[in-house]
């Protein structure tokens, strides 16, 4: 009986010190194009990739993926990182604007933004030097498996 308490303690404390991992946190910008980072197949769904003509934001090259319903990934290249910086200041304040049910923001060397619309839906906008990104999914698991598998970062 002792030992199960000694166990579920420690347990229970280790639990309490885990931080979260943030799968952002190991950037890769080695993609030659904008093309690189949508992957031909994720779970089970075909990528339709088009031009973005919807929301440009005056950015070099603008486009839009779409996974069935369960991810779609915009993606925008410029000319300039404070270019890129100005395009994700819009994006963020756009999604502001739905006042999210969760959001978390960090400005350090690249941008990010995390949220949760009041529907449920998670998203992430983040920035990659001369590159923006805003991904829409289902759950933030599945945006933390489609950067990991399109190679746009890292898990720790």
């Amino acid at each position: 009986m002792n030992k199960s308490v000694v166990t579920i303690i420690g347990f229970a404390l280790l639990l309490i010190h885990c931080k979260p991992t943030s799968v952002l946190t190991e950037i890769d910008a080695s993609f030659q194009s904008l093309h690189d980072v949508f992957v031909a197949e994720f779970q089970n769904e075909s990528r339709q990739v088009e031009k973005n003509s919807e929301l440009t934001l005056d950015a070099k090259e603008a486009l839009t993926g779409r996974y069935g319903t369960t991810l779609t990934l915009d993606a925008w290249e410029f000319r300039s990182e404070a270019d890129c910086r100005t395009g994700y200041e819009m994006l963020t304040a756009l999604e502001k604007q739905q006042q999210p049910r969760e959001y978390s923001q960090t400005r350090a060397s690249e941008y990010r933004y995390q949220f949760i619309r009041q529907t449920g839906i998670a998203g992430e906008i983040f920035t990659i030097k001369k590159a923006l990104f805003r991904i829409l999914a289902t759950d933030k698991n599945t945006i933390a498996e489609y950067l990991i598998a399109s190679k746009l970062a890292r898990a720790r």
